[in-house]
C-alpha cells in the first residue's frame, strides 16, 4: 500500500522548488573579462551559488573588451556590472547616471616577484622590514605592465627612493612578462595574475612585497573593483541589488573563512588555472585583499584617483561629489 504521507510530502517539496525557482528574479551581471582571476569575489560567489541563496538567477554578460563593462550598463545590456578604477572613475567625470553598490577588491592585486637567483645574489630576505626589502632592490631592473608605474612609485617612496633613479623600471607587455623574467631581462616583475602565480609555482620567484595583503598602506583599503547599477535600475530594484550585496558579503567572508571551498567555488564557476597549486597560491594571495564586507567609501574612490588612470578623463573631485556616485545602503 503506497505511503501516502511520504508521498504527499515529496510533492510539497518539489512543488516548493518549483515555487522557488519560478520566484527566482534574473539578473544579468556584466564582466570586463571572463577568465580574470582578479574579479575572484564575483567568481566566487557564482560557483557557491550565493545569487541563488539569494532568490537570484545569474546571468553573465561578458564586455567586447575589458575597459567597457561600463557600456553594458548605459546600453541596458546588463542590470549590474563589475568596473574598475579607471572605468567608474571615467564614467564619473562624464557624469553618467551611474551608482556603485558594492566593493569586491579592497587592496591592490599587483605583487612583487624576485628571480631566485637575484634573491640568492643579493641575499634579499623577504622576512625583512618592508622598507629594509624596498632598500635592498636598489638597481634592480623590475619588469611593469603599462599602467602600474605611478603605484610602483608609490611603493618604493615609503623607503624614500625614487623608482625612477633607483630602480631600473622596465615596460614589459603581459604576455611577455614570463619571459622577460624566465631569461634574465629583468630581475623582478611587478605584476598580478596570471603572471605572478607563473612566476611563483613554475619558475622558482620569491615574493618580496605582498601588497595583496596589505602591507603597503597607500595601496590599501581602497576600491578596486565594485560593482555598479545605473541610477534608474538601482531606484526601481532596491531589493535586487540588496540580494547582489549579500550574496557579495557571502562570498567575502568564505574567501577570508576557506581558502579551499573558495577555489573549488572558483572552478565550479569555470575559472581555470594551468595546475592546482596555481590555482591555489593564487586565491592564497588575493584573499587577503578582499574586503570583510562590500561597504563602499568615498575617501578610498578618491584615493584611487591618485593610483589609476581614467578613462577618458579624470574627474575633478573639486566639483563632483563621490557620494552623489554611491549607494551606499546597500
Amino acid at each position: 500500500m503506497p505511503n501516502l504521507r511520504l508521498i504527499s510530502q515529496v510533492v510539497l517539496l518539489a512543488a516548493l522548488a518549483l515555487t522557488r525557482t519560478a520566484a527566482a528574479t534574473p539578473i544579468r551581471i556584466g564582466v570586463p573579462e571572463r577568465e580574470n582571476l582578479q574579479y575572484l569575489t564575483l567568481w566566487v560567489a557564482l560557483g557557491a551559488g550565493d545569487f541563488e541563496a539569494e532568490g537570484l538567477e545569474p546571468h553573465l554578460v561578458v564586455a567586447d573588451a575589458p575597459y567597457q563593462s561600463g557600456r553594458l550598463l548605459l546600453q541596458h545590456r546588463a542590470d549590474i556590472a563589475l568596473l574598475q578604477p579607471p572605468v567608474y572613475l571615467g564614467m564619473m567625470a562624464q557624469g553618467k547616471p551611474i551608482v556603485l553598490f558594492a566593493n569586491l577588491l579592497a587592496n591592490d592585486a599587483i605583487d612583487l616577484v624576485v628571480r631566485p637567483d637575484v634573491v640568492a645574489l643579493r641575499k634579499l630576505d623577504p622576512a625583512a622590514p618592508l622598507i629594509e626589502r624596498l632598500r635592498a632592490m636598489r638597481g634592480l631592473r623590475i619588469g611593469v605592465g603599462n599602467e602600474p608605474p605611478r603605484r610602483l612609485r608609490v611603493l618604493f617612496a615609503l623607503a624614500g627612493m625614487d623608482a625612477d633613479r633607483d630602480i631600473q623600471m622596465t615596460i614589459v607587455g603581459g604576455q611577455d612578462q614570463i619571459e622577460a623574467f624566465a631569461d634574465g631581462t629583468v630581475d623582478a616583475l611587478y605584476t598580478h595574475t596570471p603572471f605572478l602565480e607563473e612566476a611563483l609555482v613554475n619558475r622558482g620567484g620569491v615574493l618580496m612585497v605582498n601588497q595583496s595583503a596589505g602591507e603597503v598602506a597607500p595601496l590599501s583599503g581602497g576600491e578596486i573593483h565594485s560593482l555598479a547599477a545605473t541610477r534608474e535600475y538601482a531606484a526601481a530594484n532596491p531589493e535586487t541589488l540588496r540580494a547582489v550585496s549579500r550574496a557579495v558579503a557571502r562570498a567575502e567572508s568564505r574567501l577570508h573563512r576557506d581558502a579551499g571551498a573558495a577555489a573549488r567555488a572558483l572552478v565550479k564557476a569555470g575559472l581555470h588555472s594551468p595546475t592546482p597549486t596555481h590555482l591555489a597560491t593564487i586565491v592564497g594571495l588575493y584573499r587577503s585583499a578582499v574586503p570583510a564586507t562590500p561597504k563602499l567609501s568615498a575617501a578610498a574612490i578618491e584615493h584611487d584617483a591618485l593610483l589609476y588612470p581614467a578613462r577618458p578623463t579624470m574627474p575633478d573631485f573639486s566639483r563632483i561629489r563621490v557620494a552623489d556616485f554611491l549607494a551606499p545602503g546597500f
